[in-house]
Parts: structure tokens; sequence; C-alpha cells
């Protein structure tokens, strides 16, 4: 049974313009849609207030703010439902990943090891739904493991 009554809606926070692409074709191969995009974390936070996207991809590393921004102003928000927030990031220290998870992230992602795997995310949600993706089948994961 499908949880989302419409396409996967996913806002992209990231300041890559080639991995955006890869993202956005990633997004619309899988049926879903791009709601959002932003480079910074300032204009993020500002449309995400208003969006509800089902997913949020989200970068540290920003033209300005850092997704560490994004992620803190996301649990201000009162968003019902809250959306998964997903951060994909080259700065994939342990510190970083705690961080991101006290902040809300549902998982964490190394983007020079584990792109392929948020891709194959974003294919799950988009066709099943929220319930074809749990996520402590990623996010607690012993490092040795994620770094396969």
């Amino acid at each position: 049974m499908r949880e989302f009554p419409k396409p996967l809606q996913v806002y992209v926070v990231e300041d890559s313009a080639i991995l955006r692409r890869v993202l956005v074709s990633a997004i619309e191969a899988a049926g879903g849609v791009l709601v959002g995009c932003s480079t910074d974390a300032e204009s993020a936070i500002a449309e995400l207030s208003t969006l509800r996207p089902d997913l949020v991809l989200i970068d540290i590393a920003l033209k300005s703010g850092t997704g560490f921004d994004v992620l803190e102003a996301l649990q201000k928000l009162d968003s019902r439902p809250t959306p998964i927030k997903v951060v994909l990031t080259n700065h994939a220290y342990d510190e970083y990943r705690q961080m991101s998870a006290q902040l809300g992230a549902s998982a964490f992602f190394d983007k020079t090891t584990e792109t392929s795997q948020v891709l194959a995310l974003i294919g799950a949600l988009a066709g099943e739904g929220r319930g074809a993706w749990h996520p402590a089948s990623v996010a607690n994961r012993p490092e040795s493991e994620e770094r396969r």
C-alpha cells in the first residue's frame, strides 16, 4: 500500500551543480517530484517554512550557512508530517554524523562512497512510500559496515 497520495516530493539543499543534477535525475526517474532546490541555508530555510516535502536531502557544507542550520530550523517548524531528512556530505566525520542525528536526520551518507545508496533510497521511497524504508536500517549501522 502506497503511503504518499501523490508522487514523492523532494527538496534538495546542495551547492554542487553536478550532484544536484544527479539527484534531480534520480528523483524524476523514480517518479518523484522536485519541489525546490537551494544552494544555501537561508534560502532553504525560507522555502522549507512553507513547503511540505516528503524528503529533504541536505549537504553540510553550503555556499552560505550549513546543513546543520537547515536541520535545526526544520526541528523548529511545526510541520506535519515531518519530512524524512537525509544528510549527504563529503564531511562524513563521526561528530557530524552524531550532530545530524541529534538534529533529526534520519540518515547520514558519505558522498564519496555512499551516493548510490541515497539514489536507491529515493527510488524506494518514491516507489513504495515512507513505509518502504526505515531510518534504523541505515542510520545505525556500525561504521565498518558503512565504509564497505
